[in-house]
């Protein structure tokens, strides 16, 4: 067992230690320096390219999330409407509002305290022995003794 957990412990700090060496280091591309842009116009054209990519890649995002969105909502407006009268509107509000008051609040906590004493009242409490007895006593002394 001992020699299990100084496996464990070991193999975790090589993990630990592998984890945090350093990634290696990208080698420098002269190449790539050559190939920049040289004028501030291809610079600002090489920059209006990238932003329009990205916007247009971002837009067709959007339009396939809107796309299923709607389809969405076009099957949940066929379904019945859950509350259709008044009366049963007003009882769902009431009862959303008064969870959420009893929730949160310290009227809430005395409420589950006050419950709590009430179911709690009426247990059976225990009989206390009378110390007076000698019998008593003895019983005690012979149950405490092992």
């Amino acid at each position: 067992m001992n020699k299990l957990l100084i496996a464990l412990i070991a193999g975790t700090f090589a993990s630990v230690a592998a984890a945090q060496t350093a990634a290696p280091a990208a080698p420098a591309a002269p190449a790539a320096a050559a190939a920049a842009p040289a004028t501030k116009a291809e610079v600002r054209k090489e920059k209006q390219a990238t932003v329009e990519s990205t916007t247009k890649a971002a837009t067709a995002q959007e339009v396939t999330k809107d796309a299923a969105g709607s389809a969405a909502a076009a099957k949940t407006k066929a379904a019945p409407k859950q509350l259709t009268d008044k009366g049963s509107k007003q009882k769902a509000v009431a009862s959303t509002t008064e969870a959420a008051a009893m929730a949160n609040t310290t009227a809430g906590d005395a409420a589950k305290a006050k419950a709590n004493v009430a179911a709690t009242k009426n247990d059976p409490k225990a009989v206390k022995p009378d110390m007076k007895s000698p019998a008593v006593e003895k019983a005690m002394q012979k149950a405490s003794t092992p």
